[in-house]
């Protein structure tokens, strides 16, 4: 849901196959600025792995084998020529193609103005003739070898070698893959889409006059392509949706005001079915209809080369492997030897009796680890989006947070202060029900004089502080202060891309609903000293083995490299539940507030922890709070956004989220 699979890269943009670095839009890169300026630091990477080695030769082996002659393989070699490497450049058609086949006349800007182009490759906003004759003056100096129609990639020892459809045999030592998207139309797979009235391009509006023609999709391209049409032409589009989800703003109100003024005709939620001779046949809910046509354009996207990559043995994000079984065991050993170490778990009860013993007490050796591991990391998060003002605070709150509030704090309480309750901290800025111990242990003391101080303390933080801070900030104490936070935003922050989403997905958020309730019964029995089924004591060793330290710490954990680090926090969190309840309750007065550019990459669904399809409301220009979602408003989503779509806002008063599936209409009144 929002995104499509994509390979699984290193920082060097090379997957499994070491040497062989994707680049560009075959990788799920946006826009022509990113996909230079991968083509640029893939070469700068390699430059820092290896020297060059040999001369360039048609039948000796080089450096680098370029493939595809796009924006990313000619900023790639052009680089790869800069430092000296040698290098073959293969193209299957002609160079620059995605551009030759944008319509004439299009607009391509150089978004974001924020991020600056590397390399040598000009990129300005401009035409597309612009683009392509200042491109094709910086390509004349490279040699770029056409019809070269790569089939298989195979690594030896020490070099690849490059198999092409005419038998050629390329070899060099690393490969860059820069084969883009747009050389692989999506096709409708109806009868008749084979006839020479269909096509997959429009390059040449001006050619048609007079003609009717059908347009088969609902994205820009499509869009655009109708709209270039429509003042000289009789035109039909044809969506599968009622929708334009896709849309810009721009081109949404120029299409809708086309179509009020009977411009074009829109048959919404309809189906092709099949093309014939001078007429398309159309199924939408009214029934069956023929459409006169001279021409017909297939314009709903392009496939990514994912066969392709398949073939040559790329391996995906979220595909399961043997391999990846194994890793998922280790993981899980090293995870659960850590929490059997701190809790005494078997076969490590006597380690954990000999450490107290010696006075060396596991839960303090257990937050030292698990601070120098948020700082580390933290760090690492910190110089990655150092661009950014908000993830640098959020980052250093967290690691402060942990230190301070959350290390320090309670163990100078018990070292300094030879307090024995020192825990009773944590129950606190952990906050019930997440800290549940502050409550349940001891239950028989619960009112006594010497912790009245930290209960209460406990359920006005509940009851009161939290229900206020969540109606103004949302979830935000998940990625601003909390601990189990903490360690997904920093330690989880290189598997953002992994966590699961969809909406069977979305249907098993709801367990932390049922948690939440369970806490809440579990407290009364304890409370109470309640036995007639349970003990007290069962219950509180129970739900710290199932919960506590079962789901929360060792399951969620294990889970970071394969599924994020929101495990925990998205399908078990009783406070999370509890914070979203009362921002929800509250109106979702915060939100992330897209504005009306959004070009529908999917960047910010794609590295969104909580698996939100963050795409769905930019599209449609909506606030996206927790009256809709269980956003924890760590604005990693508006960091990736490669346009600067979307910030976190406070919502006017009065006015909602959105949610997927509402439509297309202005924000609306909350009812």
């Amino acid at each position: 849901e929002g995104v499509e699979a994509r390979p699984e890269l290193d920082r060097y943009l090379q997957g499994n196959i070491k040497g062989l670095h994707i680049v560009g839009a075959a990788n799920g890169s946006p826009l022509l600025k990113t996909c230079i300026n991968e083509g640029v630091e893939v070469v700068r990477y390699i430059s820092r792995l290896a020297k060059p080695q040999s001369e360039a030769g048609d039948d000796e082996l080089v450096d680098l084998v370029i493939i595809g002659a796009g924006p990313a393989g000619l900023a790639a070699a052009m680089e790869a020529s800069r430092r000296g490497y040698s290098y073959r450049l293969l193209e299957k058609s002609r160079p620059l193609d995605t551009i030759h086949n944008f319509p004439a006349g299009k607009h391509v800007y150089a978004e974001p103005a924020s991020l600056a182009t590397q390399g040598q490759l000009w990129l300005d906003d401009s035409t597309k003739e612009d683009l392509l004759e200042k491109w094709g003056q910086a390509a004349s100096g490279l040699k770029i070898e056409l019809g070269f129609n790569v089939v298989d990639i195979q690594k030896l020892a020490d070099h690849f070698e490059v198999k092409t459809t005419s038998g050629v045999m390329v070899r060099g030592r690393r490969v860059i893959l820069a084969i883009g998207r747009m050389g692989n139309p999506r096709r409708l797979n109806v009868p008749g889409e084979d006839s020479p009235q269909v096509y997959t391009k429009l390059l040449n509006p001006g050619k048609y006059s007079g003609k009717n023609v059908v347009v088969i999709g609902g994205g820009n391209s499509a869009a655009e392509a109708v709209l270039a049409l429509c003042e000289k032409n009789t035109v039909y589009m044809v969506h599968r949706r009622k929708e334009f989800p896709r849309l810009s703003s721009t081109n949404r109100e120029l299409l809708l005001s086309a179509e009020k003024n009977s411009k074009v005709t829109i048959i919404r939620e309809g189906k092709v079915t099949e093309f014939h001779e001078g007429q398309v046949l159309v199924q939408d809910p009214d029934g069956s209809k023929s459409i006169k046509s001279d021409a017909a354009f297939e314009l709903i996207g392009g496939d990514p080369p994912t066969a392709f990559l398949k073939r040559i043995g790329i391996r995906f994000e979220g595909v399961w492997s043997a391999s990846r079984l194994v890793h998922l065991l280790w993981v899980f050993v090293l995870v659960y030897s850590i929490y059997g170490t701190k809790n005494g778990l078997w076969p490590f009860e006597k380690l954990y009796a000999g450490l107290n013993r010696a006075g060396v007490y596991p839960g303090m050796l257990y937050g030292l680890l698990y601070s120098l591991l948020m700082t580390f990391f933290g760090l690492k998060a910190m110089s990655r989006y150092r661009s950014d003002p908000y993830q640098q605070k959020r980052f250093g709150t967290l690691i402060a947070a942990q230190w301070i509030v959350y290390f320090a704090l309670p163990w100078a309480l018990w070292y300094l202060v030879d307090y024995a309750e020192f825990w009773r901290l944590w129950g606190v800025t952990l906050t019930y029900p997440l800290g549940y111990y502050g409550l349940w242990d001891p239950a028989g003391k619960l009112f006594s004089d010497t912790i009245l101080p930290w209960a209460l303390a406990t359920l006005l933080v509940f009851a009161v502080f939290m229900p206020i801070f969540s109606i103004y900030h949302g979830k935000r104490f998940c990625s601003w202060f909390c601990p189990c936070g903490g360690l997904a935003e920093t330690v989880g922050d290189a598997w953002r891309q992994k966590a699961p989403r969809g909406k069977p997905i979305r249907k098993l958020e709801a367990s932390s609903t049922l948690i939440m309730i369970v806490t809440f019964l579990a407290s009364v029995l304890i409370i109470s000293d309640y036995r007639e089924f349970l003990s007290p004591q069962g219950v509180r060793y129970w739900y710290k083995l199932i919960v506590d330290i079962g789901l929360a710490s060792i399951v969620a954990i294990t889970l970071y490299p394969f599924s994020g680090g929101r495990v925990w926090c998205r399908f078990f969190c009783p406070l999370a539940k509890w914070m979203e309840l009362w921002s929800r309750w509250g109106g979702g007065k915060l939100a992330v507030v897209p504005n009306d550019e959004c070009i529908s990459c999917g960047e910010c669904t794609r590295y969104c922890q909580m698996g939100i399809d963050v795409r769905a409301f930019a599209q449609r220009n909506h606030p996206l709070s927790n009256e809709t979602t269980s956003c924890v408003f760590c604005g990693i989503c508006v960091t990736v956004c490669p346009v600067d779509v979307l910030s976190i806002k406070r919502l006017p008063s009065g006015t909602r989220g959105f949610r997927p599936g509402d439509g297309d209409g202005k924000q609306e009144p909350r009812p």
